[in-house]
């Protein structure tokens, strides 16, 4: 997936900045705050921060994803660029106005954890080469999400996350109307929040009008990796 520079209006880049205030005070996993300090500086924000009541889940923090092992140390904060932030905080809007909201599977991705993940699965179809250019992940652009309830719970969708099979394609084709209904809200949310989605993953959201974009290595916030 190749990157696209992005533009983005300074009237958005001031929502974020109202969002961050007023949302002042919500803390990362122990032992995060300088990592978040260092991202703030360079266009990265923590998304719990920014978007009101979304749930955070990094898969890569566990064994749960396609790597099949932590790819992400316990400390890792949920991070996005700044543009994406408003635009999750705007889907986030959207879903809550019908009972639902945001879970957070996966959101900035250091460039040595891309490798590790590629050095894992080697797979083009589902990550891309790091000789090819990097995921939209590694510039805070790119988020993995789902739908959770009014409590936070997740909701039944088509497939596991980091699930690479037909069942995970973006567009379900299956006869389970629950699934369908909450496909279809959470492609419409991200979809009229402004996000592209891919044909694949039905997790998968990337931010093409993002600004301020940068990759981010782990060493450049000071993140230390579990390998």
């Amino acid at each position: 997936m190749r990157f696209v520079a992005p533009q983005f209006s300074s009237l958005a880049l001031l929502g974020v900045s109202v969002l961050l205030a007023s949302c002042a005070g919500v803390g990362g996993p122990a032992g995060s705050g300088n990592v978040i300090a260092r991202a703030r500086k360079i266009g990265l924000v923590h998304a719990p921060e920014a978007i009101p009541g979304v749930k955070i889940d990094l898969r890569y923090r566990s064994g749960g994803n396609a790597g099949g092992r932590p790819l992400y140390p316990a400390n890792m904060p949920c991070l996005v660029n700044r543009s994406t932030a408003v635009r999750l905080a705007k889907a986030q809007k959207l879903l809550q106005s019908q009972g639902y909201g945001l879970k957070i599977w996966d959101a900035w991705r250091p460039v040595e954890a891309h490798q590790a993940l590629w050095n894992a699965v080697k797979d083009p179809r589902y990550v891309v080469p790091p000789s090819d250019g990097l995921s939209l992940h590694c510039y805070g652009i790119a988020v993995d999400v789902t739908l959770v309830d009014s409590l936070g719970r997740e909701l039944r969708m088509p497939s596991k996350y980091d699930e690479f099979s037909p069942a995970a394609k973006a567009r379900y084709t299956g006869g389970d109307p629950e699934i369908r209904r909450n496909v279809e809200a959470l492609q419409s949310a991200m979809r009229d929040a402004g996000f592209r989605s891919i044909p694949d993953e039905w997790w998968h959201f990337d931010n093409l009008n993002a600004t301020n974009v940068r990759r981010v290595s782990a060493e450049s916030v000071g993140l230390k990796l579990p390998y």
